[in-house]
């Protein structure tokens, strides 16, 4: 109770937060520019702020690189939120996320970004753990201007949307489905390389080489003696291409690798993966809508002890979501998104795990970066329905 009573505390202190503090975001406090100039609402980026980020967060026409103007405006943000999830027939629970962001250019040939946080958790005697970073990479323009470049480190993958700085509270189910023991998410982040640039005019392309979301019984030693690909680095390739069309953007983009899946001490295998995606982005007015279909096969995600490499057999899912926002006000935007997965049962079900799920909410703008959402979730399948509400700051 005590917990769950500070992180409402946290969440009334930050609405309490001045003006003149929340004006200052790192990028905007750089270039002496309005939130709104890169975000359709925090976190949200609209043409600029991607075209933005799609050259190294440059601008257009930006002054010679100043070392001493950097040093005294250096581009760091911190992001603090609090949450509430409430789960039906379940246990609430309450945490806070507290994330500080360096992230910018050094120059017309040199960005990067690199993140780290503290979570605080109302459960478990362990309750503040550090977070590893999401993203902690540094990016080489190869070409000027974004039109090729080279990236290494830690990064999420060039998905359609991001997953791990989503504006919504709840993850898009199709990028972490799957079939089998199989646990690989495209969503998370990744250790690589990528590379990527412009095509022709508003067309761009990324293709990332990076390591496999092994679990980490993976990698230990025991894994090792038997296994002589555990621990290494297991090459995965992630290709992407998209075209921007004023507001609106199309894409597709395809993973290709294998994973370890660990069952126990020794029982444990490959297993090839395959996934297919396209993307679509549309603006009507106000209303924004975007989603992602995509297919996804398995080639050996099951094993059982009569056959403990793997039975392979391959399986196969599809699905993808559809979200609207609507921006009814430039403080307030209403959400709606569609989640549909089919796939196979899983290895001890007896029922299809395919599932739908419809998550509306709203999220309002006290001031530009301080940010309140709710979102809850009607699922089926005999899954219970779940909710969150979520204040959000980021200076």
């Amino acid at each position: 109770m005590r917990k769950r009573l500070a992180v409402a505390v946290f969440a009334i202190v930050i609405g309490a937060v001045p003006e003149s503090l929340l004006a200052i975001p790192a990028f905007a406090r750089r270039y002496n520019v309005e939130c709104h100039f890169c975000h359709e609402g925090y976190p949200k980026l609209n043409a600029s702020g991607q075209r933005f980020k799609e050259r190294g967060f440059r601008l257009p026409q930006e002054d010679p690189f100043d070392g001493g103007a950097f040093l005294r405006s250096v581009p760091v943000a911190l992001r603090a939120e609090g949450n509430h999830v409430f789960v039906e027939d379940g246990d609430d629970a309450s945490f806070a996320l507290f994330k500080v962001i360096s992230a910018g250019n050094l120059g017309s040939r040199f960005s990067y970004w690199v993140d780290d946080g503290i979570l605080l958790r109302n459960e478990g005697d362990d309750d503040f753990t550090h977070t590893e970073p999401d993203n902690a990479w540094l990016r080489l323009e190869v070409l000027r201007d974004g039109k090729l470049y080279v990236k290494g480190g830690r990064f999420e993958l060039d998905l359609p949307f991001t997953q791990i700085r989503t504006p919504h509270l709840f993850f898009y189910d199709i990028y972490n489905a799957n079939t089998g023991f199989e646990s690989d998410n495209i969503g998370d982040y990744h250790h690589g390389f990528e590379v990527g640039g412009e095509l022709f005019g508003d067309a761009r392309w990324s293709a990332a080489l990076v390591d496999a979301r092994d679990p980490e019984d993976a990698e230990d030693d025991d894994a090792d003696d038997l296994n002589e690909d555990a621990g290494g680095f297991d090459a995965n390739l992630f290709l992407r291409a998209r075209r921007n069309i004023g507001r609106h953007r199309v894409g597709a983009f395809a993973y290709i690798g294998r994973n370890t899946i660990v069952l126990g001490p020794t029982l444990f295998w490959d297993d090839n993966l395959l996934r297919l995606g396209v993307d679509r982005s549309a603006w009507l007015g106000r209303l924004n809508l975007y989603g992602v279909a995509m297919y996804g096969r398995n080639d050996n995600s099951i094993a059982t002890l009569a056959e403990p490499n793997g039975t392979g057999e391959s399986l196969s899912f599809s699905g993808g979501f559809l979200q609207g926002d609507y921006h009814l006000y430039d403080s307030l935007a209403l959400t709606l998104r569609l989640n549909m997965v089919n796939q196979p049962p899983g290895p001890t079900d007896t029922e299809n795990e395919s599932f739908t799920s419809v998550f509306p909410g709203l999220q309002f703008w006290a001031w530009e970066h301080l940010k309140f959402s709710f979102e809850y979730g009607f699922r089926n399948k005999d899954r219970g329905n779940i909710g969150a509400i979520q204040a959000e700051v980021a200076f």
